[in-house]
């Protein structure tokens, strides 16, 4: 009997000698997250919980302090759903060595409310401080977790040191080389690395891109996050979009330029059907996209890196389609009009796309059905940054332009949204109306409109002469938990009611030319894309060509006539303003050449569009000095 009780004293005592530690985000312990901290999903213990980035080696960290030498217990009250049933598993890193390849974190239920406790990890830890982290195996990343649990005699919390990954790589090996120093697995914050890029012949070093940015070859920069440098390298003669402007043509704050061309350094295909645009517009290559007809449909086309889709005329017109920007970046989609989709949005740039420009297109519906029975126009979310939509058209819609798509989407902080030279007309709101990042509006032309800008959640918004015509509200602060921020210079509102505070000091960090407030509504009414034309049926009986291409400074236009047409040329540059013009008159089947001299013109990408009869046809030409 006494050695029985003596037993059970000995458990009783070692149980109260094991702490059971529980460590909460943004507690005493917790480092950091690839992520954010949120608490939207029902079923959390504490202020929130911790939501994983997707992508492989996505991490989480806590810090905790061991007595003396021990087998200590990790656990994590987690939940995994989402569309598909597969484990988001992660392995175990201590103290910048690895110590299990695989923790299991399964699939929890279909909906993200179903919280578990994962298995129990015993590792032996030498007394001190130790750093924990997990790392996800999948490109799904991790799950959702509530907590971290330590388990051990007189464990406990301790003051975080967070140690993070850099990752330094070129864009394309065979372009240049990359080096940086100090190289090591881990590296605690603040901890200084540079990093160095050298090009290869033929090529030139455009910018450092990711989360470490930057203009300059060789470049130091503090560690306070998982860092990939990717060293950008372009062609020689490589030349950005000459139109763009605003936020689109830069990657931070602070104005480092980021090079915005589309898809100018691949082929250029002509789309002539739905099916052939899905191809080109979703392909992994550079490509100039070419659009000269009208396509009716219920698609949704997703729009990946280095892309340009080019209207060459205006039947380019998307009727029902939606165009779906979902993770790309440096894309331009210029001189489209896309209308009457419905349910989803005509244009949605999603999945943190940076570097896109919007330009001279046309977006619209009816007001005819209601207000639910279209979404947005253009909408733009999930952290999805360095926009700019310029010199294009919105009207006979509801809700137009929605900039972040919630109250709790608090890393759409990172947003940053030019708008500038647009004509809104017959809209009813958002115009657009932003959550939490940060806009610049000026030079737009709002007419017969009830409400216009709309700051929301903390959002920073300048708005810079403007003109203002038969619009109720043009500037307010409404329909949220928290205020936005304006800042107010040189509109012309008219009789519209606006507000000017909260006020925000906005410094925009590109150059910009401003036209004066009240040339407004001719030069913005003068530019944007509004008109449609019906896309002819008629089979294709023209060919168009030239030689040679590339040239320097002449080529040889070649056509081809199949029937008697009356013919006319333009070569346009990629604004698609006229460089020369051709009349040829009347012409009958055959073959025929006109010399093209570009004696005047500087290095880039042109097109010559034949006029022939009902038939239009766009080629490629690139001039090179």
């Amino acid at each position: 009997m006494r050695i029985v009780f003596s037993l059970l004293l000995t458990l009783v005592i070692a149980s109260f000698s094991h702490s059971q530690v529980i460590i909460q985000e943004s507690e005493l312990g917790f480092c950091a997250v690839d992520g954010i901290i949120e608490s939207s999903v029902a079923g959390y213990t504490g202020t929130g919980y911790l939501n994983g980035d997707a992508g492989i080696g996505k991490s989480m960290s806590w810090q905790i302090s061991v007595p003396a030498n021990d087998t200590i217990g990790l656990a994590w009250r987690f939940a995994v759903s989402g569309g598909t049933v597969a484990p988001r598993n992660a392995r175990l890193v201590i103290d910048g060595n690895m110590v299990r390849d695989t923790i299991l974190f399964p699939y929890t239920g279909s909906a993200w409310t179903s919280w578990t406790m994962s298995d129990t990890i015993h590792v032996p830890l030498i007394a001190g401080s130790h750093k924990i982290r997990i790392e996800a195996h999948s490109t799904s990343g991790l799950g959702n977790f509530d907590y971290f649990l330590a388990i051990g005699s007189g464990v406990s919390p301790d003051v975080c040191t967070p140690s993070y990954v850099v990752s330094v790589r070129s864009n394309d090996s065979s372009w240049g080389s990359v080096s940086y120093a100090p190289v090591r697995p881990y590296y605690d914050k603040g901890t200084l690395v540079t990093v160095r890029a050298v090009p290869n012949p033929g090529y030139f070093f455009e910018s450092w891109t990711g989360e470490a940015t930057s203009n300059d070859t060789v470049f130091t920069f503090p560690v306070r996050s998982n860092v990939e440098a990717v060293a950008r390298f372009l062609p020689a003669g490589t030349l950005a979009d000459s139109a763009a402007a605003g936020y689109a043509t830069v990657q931070d704050d602070s104005g480092t330029t980021y090079m915005i061309f589309g898809g100018a350094l691949g082929d250029t295909v002509t789309a002539n059907s739905v099916d052939e645009l899905r191809t080109y517009l979703a392909s992994s290559e550079p490509l100039v996209v070419l659009l000269d007809s009208t396509l009716v449909g219920t698609d949704v086309l997703t729009v990946t890196s280095n892309k340009t889709l080019l209207g060459t005329g205006p039947r380019a017109h998307l009727w029902g389609i939606e165009l779906c920007v979902n993770a790309a970046r440096n894309v331009i989609i210029r001189n489209i009009t896309i209308s009457h989709v419905t349910p989803q949005d005509a244009l949605e740039i999603n999945g943190k796309s940076k570097n896109i420009l919007i330009d001279r297109c046309e977006f619209y519906s009816d007001r005819d059905h209601g207000t639910e029975y279209y979404d947005g126009l253009l909408d733009i979310k999930n952290e999805s940054s360095f926009i700019t939509v310029s010199r294009s058209s919105f009207h006979d819609h509801y809700k137009t332009c929605l900039i972040s798509s919630g109250d709790q989407a608090v890393a759409d902080s990172a947003i940053r949204v030019t708008f500038h030279h647009n004509y809104f007309y017959n809209c009813e709101s958002r115009l657009p109306s932003i959550r939490f990042g940060k806009a610049h509006i000026y030079n737009n032309y709002y007419r017969s409109c009830n409400t216009a800008v709309n700051s929301r959640m903390g959002a920073w918004v300048r708005v810079e002469r403007n003109y203002f015509e038969s619009v109720g509200t043009a500037v307010m602060t409404e329909y949220s938990a928290i205020t936005g921020l304006v800042q107010l210079i040189d509109n012309r509102f008219g009789g519209s009611a606006y507000v000017t505070t909260p006020v925000c000091d906005l410094v925009v960090p590109y150059p910009y030319t401003l036209d004066a407030t009240d040339d407004v509504p001719a030069i913005v009414a003068g530019e944007v894309r509004t008109e449609i034309e019906q896309e002819s049926s008629l089979p294709r009986s023209v060919a168009l060509a030239a030689f040679p291409n590339p040239f320097n400074p002449t080529t040889v236009i070649r056509y081809q006539l199949s029937v008697a047409s009356d013919v006319e040329l333009h070569v346009c540059d990629l604004l698609g303003r006229s460089v020369a013009h051709y009349v040829e008159g009347r012409r009958q089947p055959g073959k025929y050449e006109i010399r093209f001299d570009a004696g005047q013109l500087t290095s880039g990408v042109y097109f010559v569009r034949i006029h022939a009869g009902y038939e239009s046809l766009v080629s490629k030409l690139l001039l090179v000095r």
